[in-house]
């Protein structure tokens, strides 16, 4: 008896110390006015859904405290009071406190705890003044709301909320649109260099990629560049002495250039430049090559493309580039070509039909 009772208490105390280290968030403060009513705290998933994980009533003078487990990567919760909400950032281990009322819940509140917490509330605010906005103040304030929440974020759980967020029944920015397109590559390209294991900047990245490879779909790639001869769409870029080289310095000065963008560090990467050497040889002196690659590690990219034989310049801007924008790039690798008078004449769909157009 005595053994099992030793048993007993050997696993109770361990569950007990198993309980006590596992990481905890916790939201407390006051909801005035609140007093006996239901509180759920709420966390999002990948298909637009809430699902509670913590509940409480509110207590007297309209005192709370609520939380749950530590997640493994930054995500967005809210607290829900009816048929209103506040959205809350948690990162790890972190307190936060709410100062609000029952009848202002969700629209009047203060939010402490961490800076991103009251970024969030800060960026609540201002979208909830945001009225009937037309085409041009809505621009704005998208402009205004990147610079001030997302510019700098570094890959924040802040980023993913505000980039997806629902305004009017619509995302407030919109992949399928090019102007709004360019925030999602920023986004992609803060996750890539900041949280590169976070599924937030996995999801961004594939969303921005699926809507260039829509946008190419829906103008025809090919109609865009044959319809008609196009001077060239000028890129400056640093390459690996860090000198800065215009393709337009190189276009139209009596040979074909050939523009390929691509990832330098990707596992594809050695054959595809194998393939891009031998074309290379074979029309040496006749052609000139202009690589631009969108890779993250700038040492690792200038030790892989300083032995290459044509220029070779890097984007830091990485999937955030213009230049993937300018020239309505979906996929890397991709390539266009020149022709010696510098018109942009053909994107070959592949290595072996750019050769044939040389």
């Amino acid at each position: 008896m005595r053994i099992s009772h030793l048993i007993i208490s050997i696993m109770a105390v361990s569950g007990f110390m198993l309980s006590c280290g596992e990481s905890k968030f916790e939201v407390n403060g006051e909801v005035s006015g609140g007093d006996g009513k239901s509180l759920i705290l709420e966390k999002s998933d990948f298909g637009g859904m809430w699902v509670a994980v913590d509940s409480t009533r509110i207590g007297k003078g309209g005192k709370f405290a609520i939380g749950g487990d530590a997640p493994a990567s930054p995500e967005v919760y809210r607290l829900s009071l009816g048929d209103k909400f506040i959205y809350l950032p948690i990162d790890s281990i972190e307190s936060l406190t709410l100062t609000t009322t029952a009848d202002g819940f969700g629209h009047t509140y203060t939010l402490s705890g961490t800076q991103q917490a009251e970024l969030m509330a800060a960026f609540e605010s201002e979208i909830l003044g945001l009225q009937n906005p037309d085409s041009v103040t809505l621009a704005n304030f998208k402009k205004s709301v990147f610079s001030k929440y997302i510019k700098d974020g570094e890959g924040s759980i802040l980023s993913y909320y505000v980039l997806t967020k629902i305004y009017d029944g619509k995302p407030l920015y919109n992949p399928s649109d090019p102007q709004d397109l360019k925030y999602y590559s920023a986004v992609a390209t803060q996750f890539e260099n900041y949280r590169p294991n976070d599924p937030h900047g996995k999801m961004v990245k594939e969303v921005s990629l699926a809507a260039m490879k829509k946008r190419n779909t829906e103008q025809g790639k090919q109609n865009i560049y044959e319809a008609d001869e196009i001077k060239v769409i000028d890129i400056s870029l640093p390459d690996t002495d860090n000198k800065t080289v215009r393709l337009s310095d190189i276009v139209g000065k009596g040979k074909p250039v050939v523009v390929i963008f691509s990832m330098m560090l990707d596992s594809q990467a050695p054959a595809f430049n194998r393939e891009l050497a031998r074309i290379y040889n074979n029309h040496q002196g006749r052609v000139e090559f202009y690589q631009i690659s969108f890779d993250t590690g700038q040492y690792e990219w200038r030790e892989a493309a300083k032995n290459l034989p044509w220029i070779n310049v890097l984007d830091p801007n990485g999937t955030a580039s213009t230049a993937l924008l300018d020239y309505n790039v979906g996929s890397l690798p991709a390539v266009f070509l020149y022709n010696s008078a510098g018109e942009l004449v053909s994107r070959p769909e592949s290595l072996k039909d750019l050769e044939s157009k040389l």
